[in-house]
């Protein structure tokens, strides 16, 4: 049985001898990076901090939590109405009042067991994956909000499907959700350069690859360090923008302050690339080096010029660049974009969340009306020999 050692709502109130005793090496849960995030200021974002031991003492969990406050949102702010018109507003309007049922003069809180800026599973920290210290520390949360607001739902994000922990949640009415896979790239340890990716793709592919780079003939490249980043803010908070309006979900709006707090907290980890044409940058790329991961994290690009210079697909290229220089042994690309990415050699993996309404009459309906399979279809691509 475990017992609980310490519930924090910042990273910096949480000692040192904890962090330590965690012994991971995860960059996304130690507190340099969770620093990171508190201090972006996303709008309506909170967090918890939950530290247990076993009997013995001698094991350390940690379970980390993002709530969002939906009273402070509006929804249309988490739900991209522009490219699918009408309807969705409609259903806005009906999720707004029914499922959520939000009183904008008291707190109605979703709470997330992971990380909403991440995919991948960064919400525990154990040995042992156990559900019911997961669901017990939900509980505890729950219970404090409550004092104050409103618990209206809770996610548990991104784990891989053979954890032990998937078969538990439904037997507590937690409902599966739909997701894409994550896409993941596997670094070949005997790429020592980039010219050696290239060599090991079909002609077929090469030769696209080869002409897709030719594109950026004459793109300046430049990495940015802290003061380069201040300089430029304003520029690369329209590039990232222009990116994040166009994903159908976003429980946050986009903060540039975010990536900021990255390079100037973990600049030894963080990689902020950008691509000038003409004297301006139409693009920026950021790399986080987590252990022998790459994380392809946040980008930026103007879309008007994406077709003639394939921007994206140049990125993606400049990640695996990266990653084979740094000696990376895998590159998480992340869930968007699936067959482009697949076409320069990432492959899914599947990953299981779920979902629990408090209302259990709305917990009831959402079970018979969410969708069997995720996204548009696509096609995976093999382009390696």
């Amino acid at each position: 049985m475990n017992t609980i050692t310490g519930v924090f709502r910042s990273a910096k109130e949480v000692p040192s001898d904890l962090w330590m005793q965690l012994q991971h090496r995860n960059c996304f849960l130690d507190k340099t990076y969770l620093n990171a995030v508190e201090e972006a200021g996303y709008e309506g974002l909170s967090f918890y901090y939950i530290f247990k031991k076993n009997k013995s003492n001698k094991e350390i969990s940690f379970h980390y939590f993002q709530i969002v406050d939906l009273a402070q949102r509006d929804l249309n702010s988490i739900l991209n109405l522009d490219p699918y018109g009408q309807l969705l507003n409609v259903f806005s309007q009906v999720l707004d009042k029914f499922i959520f049922g939000i009183k904008r003069n008291k707190p109605h809180y979703l709470i997330v067991s992971g990380n909403i800026l991440l995919s991948g599973d960064y919400g525990v920290i154990s040995d042992k994956r156990d559900s019911k210290s997961l669901l017990e520390s939900i509980e505890l949360i729950k219970k404090e909000l409550n004092a104050t607001g409103k618990v209206v739902a809770t996610i548990v994000k991104d784990l891989l499907k053979e954890d032990k922990m998937v078969e538990d949640f439904p037997q507590h009415k937690f409902l599966p959700m739909v997701m894409d896979p994550i896409m993941e790239f596997d670094v070949n340890p005997k790429w020592l350069k980039f010219e050696d990716y290239l060599q090991s793709l079909s002609s077929k592919y090469r030769v696209r690859a080869n002409n897709v780079m030719k594109k950026m003939e004459g793109v300046e490249i430049r990495d940015f360090n802290v003061d380069d980043f201040k300089k430029h803010k304003t520029t690369l908070y329209e590039l990232y923008k222009g990116v994040q309006q166009k994903s159908p979900v976003r429980l946050l709006s986009c903060k540039i302050d975010y990536i900021f707090n990255l390079l100037n907290l973990s600049n030894d980890r963080i990689i902020f690339r950008t691509f000038w044409k003409d004297k301006k940058i139409i693009a920026f790329m950021t790399v986080i080096l987590n252990g022998n991961e790459l994380e392809a994290h946040h980008i930026g690009f103007d879309y008007s010029l994406n077709k003639n210079l394939a921007i994206y697909q140049n990125i993606l290229y400049h990640y695996i660049e990266i990653a084979i220089q740094h000696k990376m042994l895998r590159i998480s690309f992340g869930r968007t974009a699936l067959e482009i990415k697949s076409t320069v050699g990432a492959f899914p993996v599947e990953y299981k969340a779920f979902m629990r309404f408090e209302n259990k009459i709305v917990n009831s309906l959402i079970s018979h009306v969410l969708p069997e399979k995720s996204g548009a279809d696509w096609i995976q691509r093999n382009p390696f020999k």
